[in-house]
């Protein structure tokens, strides 16, 4: 009966649209995503995110719009029986959350339903029945306090991950919550993680717990490292020399230790107000899971055209001219994001030394 990877539930299960041919009231100018348009949804723009007995995700109702909280709340009411009661009451209280946010009416399985949830996941034992995430019965990992337990306490990290599907649940609320977490503890977190799945036999983590805890250096520690050299000319030269010495001491320490150094001189020089704008925080400039879209930009990394935005930048004026050239050196990616497609080609071939 809970087999729910072989079961039609909301709209991108019902592959010819049969069951919303169904419904009566289906405004004609309702838009269904596509696939490609689905699968760029996070976990958290849906009601249900299910881990598998495999700990792989299945995630069903989508609720990222008004249109998909219409089509989930409808689709939910006449598949809901499908699903366990507990299951079908976290998706219930997050379709209700959704409609109550777009003005919409409930259904009456919503309605009927829906509760009170913690968050939208929920684990597949292996007895095909579903629980709340908690394999340990004493550990809810979807709560901010086992966060906090797990990256202060080691002991503590290995009583809460007994299992590598623990260790990928504690990853998946990772992956989604992070942000929130202070930047220290979401190192510690993620090295809890990635050290408890070396020892119950994983492979590293990879994702956003990658960002923040590694076992090498990222091949564009450099670049960030120049990015934070460049503001310091102007804006506090005293702490060039201490930055000059600090990259010299990669060679004598670990990634994690350089990364946790870094974050310390940042403070210091007063570096952090740059974060997620010019410069990457420590963990994501020293790790090596930061490094992604490279087909994108012909071969090569978002790191490695920052780093030629700063390196190469006479090449750069000598084709964009100064202003062009400044407003790319000063803020990388997201000036380079808003370029023709001919403009970025000559700075990926700028960049790859075609140019």
């Amino acid at each position: 009966m809970y087999k729910l990877a072989n079961q039609v539930l909301d709209v991108y299960d019902d592959l010819n649209f049969e069951m919303l041919k169904k419904i009566a009231n289906v405004d004609g100018k309702l838009y269904v995503r596509t696939a490609d348009e689905r699968a760029e949804l996070q976990d958290t723009d849906f009601a249900l995110s299910i881990i598998t007995k495999r700990a792989s995700k299945l995630n069903k109702y989508p609720l990222a719009t008004k249109d998909d909280a219409w089509l989930s709340n409808e689709y939910f009411d006449m598949t809901h029986q499908r699903l366990p009661k507990l299951a079908a009451e976290t998706a219930a209280y997050n379709i209700k959350l959704a409609c109550e946010e777009h003005g919409i009416k409930t259904t009456p399985a919503v309605e009927g339903l829906a509760k009170s949830a913690s968050s939208n996941v929920y684990v597949e034992d292996d007895t095909t029945k579903m629980n709340p995430v908690r394999l340990n019965k004493h550990v809810d990992l979807t709560k901010f306090a086992e966060v906090e337990k797990i990256a202060e306490n080691y002991t503590h990290a290995q009583y809460a991950m007994g299992t590598p599907t623990e260790v990928k649940i504690a990853s998946y609320y990772f992956d989604e919550y992070n942000l929130k977490f202070p930047l220290g503890l979401r190192h510690k977190y993620a090295e809890s993680i990635q050290r408890r799945a070396r020892e119950l036999g994983m492979s590293e983590i990879k994702g956003q717990v990658q960002k923040y805890a590694c076992e090498k250096y990222g091949s564009g520690v450099e670049g960030h490292l120049r990015k934070r050299a460049s503001l310091l000319e102007i804006a506090d030269p005293k702490f060039s020399s201490a930055l000059t010495k600090l990259a010299t001491m990669r060679t004598t320490m670990d990634a994690s230790q350089f990364a946790k150094v870094l974050h310390g001189f940042d403070k210091r020089a007063g570096l952090t107000k740059y974060y997620g704008g010019y410069l990457k925080d420590p963990y994501e400039a020293t790790f090596g899971g930061q490094m992604v879209k490279k087909a994108q930009y012909g071969g090569i990394t978002e790191d490695e055209i920052t780093e030629a935005l700063i390196t190469k930048y006479a090449k750069v004026k000598e084709y964009f001219g100064q202003s062009i050239a400044d407003e790319l050196k000063k803020h990388g990616m997201s000036i380079f994001e808003s370029l023709p497609k001919d403009s970025k080609e000559i700075i990926v071939g700028i960049a790859n030394g075609t140019i």
